[in-house]
């Protein structure tokens, strides 16, 4: 019989999910921060472009880079927006035959990890993070249809937006550089997303709001820079100037000890005023691999929490921002119950429990909201509660979200055991929080 060996180093994956270009990072049990994964070996190349390619009369299929040469070189039809296609759900037209586009998005997602054979085995990994642009109910129904059919080794698989790895990633950065706000310009060469971080200090714990904005005006487009010299500099001059607008606005209403320049769109070294203008009294880094890094450390911190962290709570647009609980008898003593903490992703957030319901047959369920606003306390009546001896009464409780801001209950009298048999009847009540 083998014994699995527990000291053995283990991985947690952060998964960078784009539309044009795809990341993987990877962390180690025995490693502080994370690395990416590189295409190429001994570079620093981390964008798998999101992309798949059928070669021509033949059932073969390229993914990442070597699907971008096949199709460069002609003999291969193409694949783009893999996760716009999933999203719409329509079946992808391919030469003469029409594909499934979640098993698209699948196969390249299936094909670019294998890339980590050259760093490590799947088997070693106990946590995937995916992090998308944007994380709303059909995105989440996108993720979990392709998660079901990439048969990963662990059941530990988690989903959230690129405003939260940037938070998870701020999270394992000295304290000195959250000072004040953080803002992450995400840039390329098509669309700028402004990500402003704030922290409020004056709550237990400390809440983290992220606001993002996204612009146009700095477009050049898929084809990139002019190869002319004289063009190369004048848009070179016109994004300078489009950037440095853009970031003087936000600069002037609120104020950042930190800034990131994300994405390949800064390649060409463009920013000059503007970032001699965002240098002034703020610490500035360029970088494209911050979303996949913070995925990978919310990876870990899901599955093993460090210290500290507790200190905090993320409430971004797909999150629960108020604790729901109830006010329960222990062993004769009133005692607070949590029911739904704040902070959780709204498409996880669930509680089911079983209670003795005393013989008011009221439900009072506290919403304690972390955005300022005062708490409530909504009462649940179950009319037509069978009357029964105090402390016969069992009830299940099914807690979950519907949406962001719905919580939908539902009490099925459970009876007690011979004595008291169940009737089966359910109250079911919906709660805006």
């Amino acid at each position: 019989m083998l014994l699995k060996n527990s000291s053995a180093k283990r991985f947690v994956l952060g998964y960078d999910l784009g539309d044009k270009v795809s990341q993987i990072s990877f962390l180690a049990s025995d490693a502080d921060m994370p690395e990416t994964l590189s295409v190429l070996a001994g570079a620093e190349l981390y964008n798998i472009p999101t992309v798949l390619c059928k070669k021509k009369d033949v059932n073969q299929w390229f993914y990442g880079k070597e699907a971008v040469r096949h199709i460069d070189d002609g003999d291969g039809v193409p694949v783009y927006a893999l996760v716009s296609a999933a999203r719409e759900g329509k079946p992808v037209k391919v030469a003469d035959a029409e594909y499934d586009p979640i098993a698209l998005l699948t196969l390249f997602i299936k094909r670019s990890l294998s890339l980590l054979s050259m760093e490590l085995s799947l088997d070693l990994v106990d946590s995937i993070m995916f992090t998308t642009k944007s994380l709303d109910h059909r995105m989440v129904q996108v993720l979990n249809a392709v998660t079901a059919n990439l048969e990963l080794k662990t059941e530990n698989i988690y989903y959230q937006s690129h405003e939260e790895s940037f938070y998870n990633y701020m999270l394992y950065q000295p304290d000195d550089l959250c000072q004040h706000g953080i803002m992450a310009c995400d840039y390329d060469l098509e669309d700028l997303t402004v990500y402003e971080m704030s922290f409020n200090h004056n709550t237990t714990p400390v809440v983290a709001t992220i606001d993002s904005t996204t612009y146009d005006d700095l477009y050049v487009g898929k084809e990139g820079f002019p190869k002319d010299a004289a063009l190369f500099h004048k848009t070179c001059d016109k994004l300078d100037d489009e950037f440095l607008a853009i970031v003087q606005r936000h600069c002037s209403e609120k104020i950042f000890s930190t800034i990131y320049l994300l994405g390949d769109g800064y390649k060409e070294k463009w920013p000059k005023r503007s970032l001699e203008y965002l240098c002034r009294t703020r610490r500035v880094f360029q970088g494209n691999n911050l979303f996949s890094k913070g995925a990978c450390i919310a990876a870990r911190e899901r599955i093993r929490p460090t210290e500290g962290v507790g200190r905090f709570v993320y409430l971004g647009e797909d999150k629960l921002k108020s604790n729901l609980g109830m006010q329960v008898l222990k062993c004769g003593t009133e005692v607070y119950y949590a029911l739904l903490d704040a902070g959780v992703n709204w498409f996880e957030a669930q509680k089911d429990f079983d209670i003795i319901m005393d013989p008011s047959g009221i439900l009072n369920i506290q919403i304690t909201p972390l955005t300022g606003k005062m708490p409530r306390v909504v009462q649940f009546y179950l009319d037509g509660l069978e009357k029964r001896p105090k402390g016969t009464t069992r009830l299940k409780i099914d807690l979950y979200m519907s949406s962001v801001n719905e919580v939908e209950v539902k009490v099925t009298d459970l009876g007690f055991g011979e004595i008291f048999p169940a009737t089966g009847k359910v109250w079911e009540q919906h709660i805006e929080v």
